[in-house]
């Protein structure tokens, strides 16, 4: 059991992160998943879109968001990184070849402020976000080599930065470990009780992206151990496959083609043009995403989205072999 993790912590969610201990020998439990059913979307809806980037959130979900919402329900999504690593954006935003680890770091507030300006132009709370500030490329060796306190936190080598800001921390001491970010995602969810969580596939070939989906699913074990009458709905989302969707430009999002719509088939969730035209809209205040990748941003925006449900899935963290796309 980690005495840095149950420093300051009071709450009985908070016990419940003290309590995850060593993964390695109490990780092998089954994530048990509602059985498959058609989405329903009702004022009693509570979803969280977990983001590995900021921008994620609206290219996967953008119109199922303002489904919850227009259906009175509650919406939060927490961004596990800034974004702030992405070299060619900040490049370009710098106007200079030589970029340091400040602009790095100036780069990722700047996108923090595009994603509540993007939440409020979908309708939605823009506080009603969470910002892990975890590293930017880094999140796929922290579910393996920089997993505990037993070794060194994992550094960015882009802003230089080895745990979030003390002001945005939900656990003390909270540093660039993998399961450290396991416990903060399990005090969130333990807080929220979310209905709907919304979370990349692990087939999603971003490796920050692949990685979101074992630490979505260890700290679930771990909410459950501890409040075992707990369930939510789990559904995936993809954003990097291949060359989908691009190589298909009609007006419907296809779903990327060789991959198994999971254990319920494919969800399509169609979007009204009021709906495409606010998830266009709220697209565009990731100015700086704008300026790097206007193309692939434009491609999501389609007539439907596309999500899937998981089977019911074990994972022992930290992983044992590279398991990130």
């Amino acid at each position: 059991m980690r005495s840095r993790v149950l420093r300051g912590i009071l709450t009985a969610t908070a016990v419940l992160m003290a309590t995850r201990g060593d993964s390695a020998a109490t990780g092998r439990t089954q994530v048990g998943a509602i059985p498959p059913q058609p989405l329903a979307i009702s004022a009693d809806t509570r979803l969280l879109v977990i983001a590995p980037h900021p921008d994620d959130e609206v290219l996967g979900a953008g119109g199922l968001m303002q489904h919850v919402n227009e259906a009175g329900g509650q919406v939060r999504v927490v961004y596990l990184t800034n974004g702030d690593a992405y070299r060619a954006g900040v490049r370009l935003e710098q106007r200079a070849v030589k970029i340091s680890a400040r602009d790095f770091r100036s780069y990722g507030r700047r996108r923090q402020k595009e994603a509540r300006a993007a939440l409020a132009t979908l309708g939605l709370d823009p506080d009603a976000t969470t910002f892990l500030s975890f590293p930017d490329q880094g999140l796929c060796r922290m579910t393996r080599t920089y997993w505990s306190d037993h070794s060194r936190p994992y550094r960015s080598p882009y802003t230089r930065l080895d745990r979030p800001p003390l002001d945005g921390l939900l656990v003390p001491d909270t540093e660039y470990r993998g399961e450290d970010l396991t416990v903060e995602l399990a005090q969130l969810i333990g807080h929220y009780r979310p209905t709907l969580i919304l979370v990349p596939r692990k087939e999603d070939q971003h490796p920050d992206h692949s990685a979101a989906s074992f630490f979505l699913y260890d700290a679930l074990a771990g909410v459950r151990r501890v409040f075992p009458e707990y369930t939510a709905d789990v559904l995936n989302y993809i954003v990097h496959y291949k060359s989908w969707p691009f190589e298909d430009n009609r007006l419907s999002l296809p779903p990327p083609p060789g991959l198994s719509g999971g254990a319920s088939g494919w969800i399509s969730v169609p979007l009204t043009q009021d709906e495409m035209r606010a998830k266009r809209d709220a697209l565009r205040r990731y100015r700086t995403q704008q300026h790097a990748m206007k193309w692939f941003l434009d491609g999501f925006v389609r007539s439907n989205e596309v999500f899937s449900r998981p089977a019911p899935t074990r994972v022992v963290l930290p992983l044992k072999h590279q398991s990130c796309s």
